[in-house]
This record gives structure tokens, C-alpha cells and sequence, in this order.
């Protein structure tokens, strides 16, 4: 056994040691005391059972603290039951000498491996040995939980934890004059809990979130340090469905402690071919602690982030990341029956389609019409690869990628995250007005609900309204016009533009009509001009 687990577990028995003392003064009030869950965690699914193994017969106190108490079983049962598990794991006493069982249960100060084992056979022969239970089914959903109870040494069996062998509070002293505490404990829990979110793009953290295929998230997941007397070290395992895990992004703290040096080197997760026969490199990431993590930090919460990569999410087939947290256990310990814990986090990705109508007659659809993306909410264009089926991301718009219209007027945008977007127009086919070129924003929320409204021409643009992108694509139908009487009378935007559109045409005209009008005027002799 490591010694550093040894010396681990004797906070609760050097407690109590000076329990086995005789003293002078005597207290039958009923004492507290409360569980407490570690950092970040709560006490849901847990469910206790509380023995009593001791009562204090005197008490001797030293101001607000307890100097010493003598102690005995409740009743033969109790005695004979720890008796029995002392003796199972080498404790001898003499009852020659007038010690008894209880009190040589609360001198278990040094050795805590062998206290462990005498709290694990209490524990599974406790109904085999006639012991009756003061408390069953106590439960808790928030941190903590407060028991009333006649004062004494009692045994705490968890169903989701190691079994505590703890004291109470003493003639309302919650501290003995050694300075441990009395009447309060860590619940030593064996099986960790998980919880795993993804950070939107308005920078909060959710279990659920839209990401752009070829755009990289950060992940968070937090678990509780299980208990040291039980657990050697932890198991992290991150299991990818279209995402990738991003190589050095690993990151661990306890508040603001960095605790990666805590972690070994960050490997691949191993997924099981479609046969169950072999195991292959997945894409996420598999890590396991140093034991250190578990003994220093028992009870604590740490934070892991990463960073994962989308490259495979579609409409129909979100992107999936479930972490693992697995608790590696001692040497002689009996793992429970519970299965690792585990959460996961879903990305989503949605479609827009662009639906391209001539002003004129609506069931016109026009081929040909050029776009490109642009994300406002990361100031970035979008540039499409069509053999990864991923987005790429640049400042500069000449590098975006040019969407036409096909034959049904439509580009369909695929595979974008939430943010707002603006959609340009780029190029009017021919036989429509160039110098009209609409644009319009798209708003996707995390949720999929999606809102279109006209940008520039806006009201060449049909207005959406959160639409619900789960359960069709929505579209947006933008029209092209070959009239100026097609543009809305949507204000001065609109009007500015015809006017400067038809004003470029006289330009143009007036220039052509000058130019002939000086080909016709210029270098033609001195003599009189023929028409």
C-alpha cells in the first residue's frame, strides 16, 4: 500500500482517539452531523444508511472542545458485529483488560488500510449480523445533508461511495482540542460524476450548440477527485462522432491551479470496428491522471477544456462528443456495479437555401446569379471545399468562394453554425439590372431557428422569420429586376440607387452621343464641313 494512501484516511480516527478516555462529565443531547459533497458536486443519487457502532458514556471537555470521551457499543449486536470485523482483519484487543470492541474500533488511528477494511466488512455484514439501521434512505439533491442523531461513532454507508466511519458533534462541540473536526465529513465518493458542455458563439456554455463544418469549439467537462482510500487515478475518454480532436489543447485547473502536469501524455481514444473484433484510433482523446491528482486533490473539482474540430456534422447526422470519467481502482478494492459516468455534447449544423425569382414573374427562377458568404459575427468569408464537405475562413473576400444559381434558381448553403451572416450578391445574370445587386443577412441561433431580412434592396429580399431550420431548410427568395418600376418603394436606399443606376445611363449615353458628335466635328480641313 502507498503510504501516501496510508496516512490519508486518519483525519477520522486521530478525531476520535482521545474518544477511549474516562473522564467525568456525561451529555445525552443529540448531536448533527451533516455530509458533505466535494467541490462543484452535489449528493444526488446518493442514498445513505447510518449504523450506530459507539456511544459516548463521558465526556470531558477543554472550553468550546472535546478533550476525551470513553465510548461502547449500543448493544450486544453492535458489539459482536464489530467485533467480528475486527477480527476478520487481524484487530486484537483484551477484553481482560477491560477494553471493549467499540473502543478499539475508534483507536484505529494509524493504520488506514486496515480502517478501511474494517469500515468495508462493517458494511457487507451489516445484515447478516442483526444490526439495525438509525437512518435508511437519507438523501440529498444539493450539497450537503444534515442528520440529527443520538450522540456517537456511527458507520455511513453510501450507495455510491466508500462506507465512513465518522463521530458526531459532541455536546454541541464541533472540534476536538487536537483541532479535528467533529460532527461534519467529505462524502468519499468512488464514481465520479461528469458534466460536459460546449461553448456557443456568444461565449456561453451549453450542452448543445451549432458549429460550422471545418470551424473548431471548445469543450469544457468537470468532475468531482474521487476518494483517495479507494481510487489510484482517473480515466479521461472523449469518444468523437464527426469532430476531431485538436492535438495540445488539453487543459486541467482546480480553480485557477493548472493541473495538466497532473495528466499523463494525451492519447487517442480507442473506438471498436463495425466487426467488435478490433480496436482503431478514434478521433477524440483518451488521458489518464497521475496518482498524484487523486491523493492531493481528493474531493475537488477539476475543470478540463479542449478543443475539438468539426469536420463531419450534416442536418441530418449532428456531431456527437461523450466523455468517460473511469475511477482506477487499489489493490483489494471490489469496484461497484456502477458503469463509468458519462455526458455528452451534440452539435448541430444547419442548411439555408437561396431561391433566385425574376421581379417580374414569380415563378421565374434565374440561373446564373452569383453570391458570396460572409460571417458578420466573425468578421470572416467562407470559402466552400466540396471534397471535405467543410468550410475554410479568410479576410480576404477575393479568396471566398462565387455560389451560382442552378437551372432551379437555388444555392443551397450548407452545414453553418450559429451566427449572422450576410449573403452578397456578386453578379446579375444577364437581361437584369447589374447595377441592383441585393444582399441579405442570415441569423441562426444555437437552437436552428433562422431569420432572413433584406440587407441591401431589402425589399427585393422575403422576409423570414424564426423559422425552424430542424425541420426544413428554410429559404430565401431574392429577386432580380429588369425594369426600374420592379424596385420597391422601400425608401431613399432603393431610390438612391435607381437614381444613381439611371443616371450612369444618361452618363453613358451623353458621353457616346459627345464622342460621335467630335468624330463627326474634328479634324475635317479648312474647308466648309459635309454632313
Amino acid at each position: 500500500m502507498d503510504k501516501r494512501k496510508i496516512s490519508a484516511a486518519c483525519a477520522t480516527a486521530a478525531a476520535l482517539a482521545a474518544l477511549c478516555v474516562p473522564g467525568s462529565a456525561a451529555f445525552a443531547a443529540d448531536g448533527t452531523l451533516t455530509l458533505n459533497a466535494g467541490d462543484g458536486s452535489t449528493l444526488a443519487g446518493h442514498s445513505f444508511t447510518v449504523y450506530k457502532v459507539a456511544g459516548y458514556n463521558d465526556v470531558v471537555k477543554d472550553g468550546a472542545n472535546v478533550k476525551s470521551v470513553s465510548a461502547k457499543h449500543p448493544d450486544q449486536a453492535t458489539g459482536d458485529w464489530i467485533a467480528a470485523a475486527l477480527k476478520t482483519n487481524g484487530v486484537n484487543y483484551s477484553v481482560d483488560a477491560g477494553q471493549n470492541a467499540a473502543e478499539q474500533l475508534l483507536r484505529l488511528k494509524t493504520d488506514t488500510d486496515t480502517l478501511r477494511k474494517v469500515a468495508n466488512t462493517l458494511q457487507s455484514t451489516a445484515a447478516t449480523s442483526k444490526v439495525t439501521a438509525v437512518k435508511t434512505a437519507q438523501t440529498s439533491n444539493t450539497q450537503t445533508l444534515a442528520l440529527t442523531l443520538p450522540e456517537g461513532y456511527y458507520l455511513v454507508v453510501d450507495t455510491e461511495g466508500s462506507p465512513i466511519l465518522v463521530s458526531t458533534t459532541i455536546g454541541g462541540a464541533t472540534k476536538m482540542s487536537s483541532g479535528q473536526t467533529l460532527g461534519s465529513t467529505l462524502v468519499k465518493t468512488n464514481v465520479t460524476k461528469v458534466v460536459k458542455t460546449i461553448k456557443r458563439a456568444d461565449g456561453t456554455w451549453s450542452k448543445t450548440a451549432a458549429a460550422t463544418n471545418g470551424e473548431t469549439r471548445d469543450f469544457k467537462a468537470t468532475f468531482t477527485v474521487p476518494n483517495k482510500l479507494s481510487v489510484d487515478t482517473v480515466t479521461l475518454e472523449d469518444h468523437m462522432t464527426g469532430m476531431t480532436y485538436v492535438d495540445g489543447s488539453f487543459k486541467a485547473t482546480v480553480g485557477s491551479t493548472d493541473l495538466t502536469a497532473q495528466f499523463g501524455a494525451v492519447g487517442k481514444d480507442k473506438v471498436t470496428a463495425a466487426d467488435g473484433k478490433t480496436q482503431t484510433d478514434g478521433t477524440g482523446f483518451k488521458v489518464t491522471s497521475l496518482q498524484s491528482l487523486v491523493d492531493t486533490y481528493q474531493g475537488k473539482q477539476v475543470t478540463v477544456t479542449y478543443r475539438a474540430k468539426v469536420v463531419n456534422a450534416a442536418r441530418a447526422n449532428a456531431a456527437a462528443n461523450t466523455i468517460t470519467v473511469t475511477s482506477n481502482w487499489l489493490p483489494n478494492i471490489t469496484p461497484p456495479p456502477a458503469t463509468p459516468p458519462e455526458d455528452k455534447v451534440i452539435v448541430k449544423t444547419f442548411d439555408v437555401n437561396l431561391k433566385k425569382i425574376s421581379a417580374a414573374d414569380g415563378t421565374k427562377t434565374i440561373q446564373g446569379a452569383k453570391f458570396k458568404l460572409h460571417n458578420d459575427t466573425t468578421n470572416q468569408w467562407y470559402t466552400w471545399n466540396t471534397a471535405s464537405n467543410q468550410w475554410t475562413f479568410t479576410s480576404d473576400e477575393t479568396k471566398a468562394t462565387e455560389f451560382a444559381t442552378n437551372a432551379s434558381g437555388v444555392i443551397n448553403l450548407t452545414r453553418l453554425g450559429a451566427g449572422t451572416y450576410t449573403v452578397k450578391e456578386t453578379q446579375v445574370p444577364a437581361g437584369y439590372f447589374s447595377f441592383v445587386k441585393p444582399s441579405f443577412t442570415i441569423k441562426i441561433t444555437d437552437d436552428g431557428r433562422v431569420t432572413i431580412a433584406g440587407k441591401d434592396q431589402p425589399g427585393l429580399t422575403t422576409t423570414v422569420t424564426n423559422a425552424d431550420a430542424n425541420a426544413a431548410v428554410p429559404t430565401a427568395v431574392v429577386k432580380n429586376i429588369d425594369n426600374i418600376t420592379q424596385l420597391p418603394q422601400t425608401g431613399a436606399t432603393t431610390m438612391g440607387v435607381m437614381l444613381v443606376g439611371a443616371f450612369a445611363i444618361i452618363l453613358v449615353a451623353t458621353a457616346t452621343g459627345f464622342a460621335a458628335y467630335r468624330v463627326r466635328h474634328t479634324d475635317l480641313g479648312d474647308g466648309q464641313a459635309v454632313a
